[in-house]
């Protein structure tokens, strides 16, 4: 049997989705007081998921659990394509944050904190609205 092509998905509840955003939050907040900017921006990074995970659970009562991060970009893209957009341009940014010996940019570990920011509000906004 081959994968769907949106990749592997877990169900998920409005318990979930605020467990996902403390999640995010906490990231963020560990983004926001460091100085390194590969740190920062892997923290915001994982905040940035852990918001469209909220984001999705609170819509569609799943969220992605695919190792593929395309697949919850997609996933993210049912809901709000601008929102996609955010995760993406935060995710674009992670194997050089995470992973690589080339350090990220301030201005791009910038860029990934707004990013979640985004997200984070938006996954607060449609939690308090279910």
């Amino acid at each position: 049997m081959s994968p769907r092509a949106d990749g592997r998905r877990s169900p998920c509840t409005v318990a979930d989705a605020q467990a996902r955003l403390h999640d995010a939050g906490m990231f963020l907040a560990a983004a926001k007081s460091l100085q390194d900017p590969d740190v920062v921006a892997t923290n915001a990074i994982h905040s940035a998921i852990a918001a469209a995970d909220a984001v999705c659970c609170v819509a569609l009562r799943e969220r992605s659990a695919d190792g593929s991060h395309t697949a919850a970009i997609e996933l993210l893209s049912r809901v709000d394509k601008s929102l996609s957009a955010a995760l993406k341009r935060a995710l674009d940014r992670k194997n050089q944050a995470a992973y690589e010996s080339r350090d990220i940019s301030v201005s791009d570990a910038r860029m990934c904190v707004r990013q979640a920011e985004l997200l984070l509000a938006a996954a607060r906004q449609r939690i308090i609205s279910s």
